[in-house]
């Protein structure tokens, strides 16, 4: 007998949505649709978005110092710290972690680049041949990257387009830097290629050169160093894996994650986080109330058709599905046509970058998208959910506030 009343139900729903095609709540019911397809189609778009802006700065950011950095533990601001030795003994039992994928040594030098008309203060980063420096070479926007050997001093240096266009250098200049330290000291580097992460405030500071130039210029031996930087697996595990890298590590030293060194960058990617919440629940409601609102216009349409179904032994849930169903359908369709637009808009974007953007305000120069699968599909279950819970209210009164005589009377 159930089963019969829910085939019953949906028949009746059916033929309600279709006699809507013909009265007045037809155009409420197209605003509904296109509401609940507008909200889902943003949402779409704003989580891809702010996945998108995080993916690309972290990997920005990681690129250019790892996801950990491990240093001599000291108040010292400046980029002349104390050297650690580079073959230490704790680094077998950090490559033992599970999380973590590759350590490799770093130097920086602080300098002034001099040129014929200009002057500009740098930080040289010198690396060695066991570097990962894919993310420059993804980043190139012309000549190569460092070829490095253990045998001898590479003169070639890296750096980003900003420098090159103040300082008219390009690839195959020569570049002169001066070190100020007790006995001043320069060297000439030949820039061998340009770079441009869009990161202003690092594309300003940092270039690349050979680690055997920032160990002579300090006077170190071969085997020191500033410190090691750490690249992990699961971003995820970040602050669990740099947690257990400062047990291992001596006192004397300080493992610090890209998180820490980079606060005020992470914490204006956190904003993104809290608006993503507000703008989630702000469009929730937006869509409930609309199909709330189509709702209690189809039960007030419908009035006689709700007498009529009590005289012929319809009970208050009986009615109560009839007029969840038709809800349903408005709330699918507006769902498909949503999900549609806001992935295909997406993926356009993705592609075609047809939205751009000031990399100096932004660090990136069109609008990234990261379509995380997870994401659409909690979007429509959390609006699913809760509008149907919230649909649930109206109709448990339709039953129970319509007068059977009077009802049939309006027809």
């Amino acid at each position: 007998m159930a089963q019969i009343f829910m085939n019953l139900s949906n028949y009746i729903s059916r033929n309600i949505s279709t006699q809507t095609k013909d009265r007045f709540s037809k155009p409420i019911v197209y605003i509904s649709i296109i509401s609940v397809a507008l909200g889902v189609s943003v949402l779409i778009l704003v989580f891809a978005i702010t996945s998108g802006f995080r993916k690309e700065i972290e990997n920005k950011v990681i690129g250019f110092g790892s996801h950990i950095e491990i240093s001599f533990f000291d108040d010292n601001a400046s980029y002349q710290k104390t050297p650690i030795e580079k073959n230490a003994a704790f680094l077998t039992q950090i490559k033992k972690l599970d999380n973590v994928k590759k350590i490799q040594a770093y130097a920086l030098k602080a300098g002034i680049i001099k040129t014929s008309d200009e002057i500009e203060g740098i930080v040289l980063k010198g690396l060695d041949t066991h570097y990962d420096v894919s993310f420059f070479q993804t980043h190139l926007v012309r000549g190569k990257v460092l070829h490095l050997t253990d045998t001898s001093t590479s003169n070639e240096a890296i750096i980003s387009e900003s420098l090159a266009n103040k300082l008219h250098l390009d690839t195959g200049s020569r570049m002169l830097v001066y070190f100020v330290q007790d006995p001043p000291r320069q060297r000439m580097f030949r820039v061998c290629g340009i770079y441009k992460s869009e990161l202003s405030s690092f594309d300003q500071t940092y270039a690349l050169c050979d680690l055997k130039h920032i160990q002579k210029l300090n006077d170190w031996n071969e085997h020191q160093i500033d410190g090691f930087e750490i690249l992990l697996h699961d971003f995820s595990q970040l602050e669990k894996t740099n947690t257990l890298i400062n047990q291992i590590i001596p006192f004397h030293l300080i493992s610090q994650t890209i998180v820490t060194r980079n606060q005020d960058l992470f914490n204006w990617i956190g904003l993104f986080d809290q608006n993503i919440i507000v703008l989630l629940v702000l469009i929730i409601i937006v869509i409930s109330i609309s199909v709330i609102s189509t709702q209690l216009t189809l039960m007030l349409e419908q009035i006689p058709t709700i007498g009529i179904l009590k005289t012929l032994g319809c009970t208050n849930q009986h009615i109560r599905n009839i007029f969840l169903h038709i809800s349903s359908r408005i709330l699918i369709k507006g769902l498909i046509i949503g999900n549609a637009i806001g992935l295909i808009l997406c993926l356009i974007q993705k592609h075609f970058h047809l939205i751009k953007l000031n990399p100096d305000n932004y660090y990136m120069s069109h609008v990234p998208i990261d379509i995380v699968w997870y994401h659409p599909v909690l979007i429509n279950i959390l609006i699913i959910t809760i509008s149907l819970f919230m649909l649930s209210f109206p109709t448990y009164f339709v039953g129970r506030k319509i007068n059977i005589t009077d009802s049939i009377r309006l027809e």
